[in-house]
C-alpha cells in the first residue's frame, strides 16, 4: 500500500495531466468535492441497511465505502492544490486545534465543553 505522500503526488501529477489544477475551477471541483460526499452517502444508507438486515458488515460491502472515501480524499487534495494550501498541513492544523479539547460524546457526538455549558 501506497503512502499518503506518495499518493497525494500521484494524484496531483493526474490532475496536471488532465488540465484541472487551475485556481478558477476551484468552484467547479468545490462541487465535485460535495458530489462525491453524497456518493458516500448514499453507499453508507446501502451499508447501514444491510447491517441492520444482516445483523453485520462484510468486507465486500465495506468497499464501496472505501472507494467513495478515496474520491472525497481526491476531490480534496485536487482542491488544495487549487488553491495553494497543503493538504497535510490542514490536517496537522486541526490536529492541534481539537488534541486538548474537553468535552463529552452525546448520542454518537463528540460536543465541545464550552458547547456544553447551559445544556447540563
Amino acid at each position: 500500500m501506497k503512502r499518503f505522500e506518495e499518493l497525494k503526488k500521484l494524484i496531483e501529477q493526474w490532475a496536471k495531466d488532465k488540465d484541472l489544477l487551475h485556481a478558477d475551477n476551484t468552484d467547479k471541483q468545490f462541487m465535485k468535492f460535495i458530489e462525491e460526499v453524497f456518493e458516500f452517502k448514499t453507499d453508507y444508507d446501502i451499508l447501514w441497511h444491510e447491517v441492520r438486515r444482516q445483523g453485520g458488515i462484510s468486507k465486500d460491502s465495506v468497499r464501496p465505502l472505501m472507494l467513495e472515501m478515496g474520491d472525497i480524499f481526491v476531490t480534496l487534495i485536487i482542491l488544495c492544490n487549487q488553491i495553494g494550501i497543503e493538504p497535510t498541513r490542514c490536517l496537522d492544523m486541526a490536529y492541534e486545534k481539537i488534541k486538548d479539547r474537553t468535552g463529552k460524546t452525546i448520542n454518537g457526538v463528540f460536543v465541545k465543553a464550552e458547547d456544553l455549558r447551559g445544556t447540563e
